[in-house]
């Protein structure tokens, strides 16, 4: 028979030597047949090729304690200790495999998903996105620039006071459910539309010549909305003079 050279530094260890042994002869680790695993460890130790004693030393040890759990087991018992079953001498060994069978077993897992990551490519983050990880979140009270949400409330309703287009009194006399043509998504996309036509407008710019009051209403929720979205600026040059709206983005370019 071919002799097998054996190198115990392919082992982390005398334990993970155990456990290799136990799982190549498929042992229940609860029932250990100590008299075999221990002739089997010896001749992995005799096949060694590394005879330097500094890297041999815990597994020399692992050797002592095997072969004493050995002669404990083989050894007839006096008949009183026969009587009381003591501790198993081989407990302390099966917990330290169990211990090193979960850690394998995390160890294992963890460097599959090291090799997993490794075959993944990140792309880096956008100058912009950097820019936006980098600048604090500003306050809502910046945006208005010293206009407060009473200034706009007063502004709506002068905006509603104003003379509407004039209409039939005799049709508008009958009573009819009016279907609602508008919702604040559009009135948004609608105020986007305008700042980009225009750097700024005025506040009273937003609301359509013959805008019927449902509509005025909608469009001053999407002027809101877009206020708490930050995405406009609202600035005032003095108490009752005319206030503007600009894009967040145009107070940047400036």
């Amino acid at each position: 028979m071919e002799q097998v050279t054996i190198r115990l530094d392919a082992f982390e260890g005398p334990v993970d030597l155990l456990y290799h042994l136990i799982e190549k002869n498929e042992i229940d680790i609860y029932d250990i047949p100590i008299a075999s695993l221990t002739d089997q460890y010896l001749a992995y130790l005799d096949a060694a090729e590394d005879r330097n004693m500094d890297g041999m030393s815990e597994f020399l040890v692992m050797a002592a304690t095997l072969l004493e759990i050995k002669s404990k087991l083989l050894l007839p018992k006096p008949k009183k200790e026969a009587e009381e079953e003591g501790p198993d001498p081989r407990a302390e060994l099966v917990e330290r495999l169990l211990e090193y069978k979960k850690i394998k077993g995390v160890t294992a897992e963890w460097k599959a998903r090291a090799e997993e990551a490794a075959r993944l490519l990140y792309k880096p983050a956008d100058k912009a996105i950097a820019k936006l990880r980098r600048e604090e979140d500003q306050p809502l009270e910046d945006f208005l620039m010293g206009v407060t949400m009473e200034d706009l409330y007063l502004a709506f309703q002068e905006v509603m006071q104003r003379k509407e287009s004039k209409v039939d009194h005799v049709r508008s006399s009958f009573r009819a459910v009016e279907r609602d043509l508008f919702t604040i998504q559009d009135k948004m996309d609608y105020i986007r539309d305008l700042l980009i036509l225009q750097p700024q407008i005025t506040f009273f710019g937003i609301f359509r010549r013959k805008s019927r009051k449902m509509e005025k209403v909608v469009t001053f929720l999407a002027l809101l909305e877009l206020i708490k979205r930050k995405e406009v600026q609202i600035t005032q040059q003095g108490t009752f003079s005319e206030i503007y709206i600009r894009s967040y983005e145009e107070r940047d370019a400036v």
